[in-house]
C-alpha cells in the first residue's frame, strides 16, 4: 500500500486491506478478488481488484456493518463474500423505503 495519503482522504486503517470477493469479475483481469481500499470524500471506503483496478466505491451501510463486525469478532482470516447491487432508476432510496413503511 502505498504510504502517502492523498488530500481528502477518508482511511479507518482497520479495513484497509481487507481481503473480500465479489460475484462480478474485474473488466481488466477477469478475477473476483478484491480489498477495502481508502474512501475519498464522502466514500468511507473503496473497491480495488487485487490487480489495482478501481471497482467501486462500498457504500456507507456495508462500511459500518462491516466495520462493527471487524470491531465485535476481530479481522476475518479469509475473504469476505460482498454481492453488490448495480443501482437502477426503480431502486428507492433507504430514507424512501422508511418513510413508506411508517405509513
Amino acid at each position: 500500500m502505498n504510504s502517502q495519503i492523498p488530500t481528502g482522504t477518508s482511511i479507518d486503517g482497520s479495513l484497509i486491506g481487507l481481503a473480500i470477493t465479489l460475484p462480478e469479475q474485474c473488466p481488466r483481469c477477469n478475477g473476483h478478488d478484491a480489498v477495502i481500499g481508502a474512501g475519498r470524500g464522502l466514500h468511507k471506503a473503496s473497491i480495488m481488484c487485487i490487480c489495482g483496478r478501481h471497482i467501486g466505491w462500498m457504500s456507507i451501510a456495508t462500511f459500518n456493518f462491516i466495520n462493527a463486525t471487524v470491531q465485535q469478532f476481530g479481522r476475518p482470516t479469509e475473504p469476505i463474500c460482498m454481492n453488490r447491487q448495480r443501482p437502477t432508476a426503480e431502486v428507492k432510496s433507504s430514507t424512501t423505503t422508511a418513510i413508506a413503511l411508517k405509513g
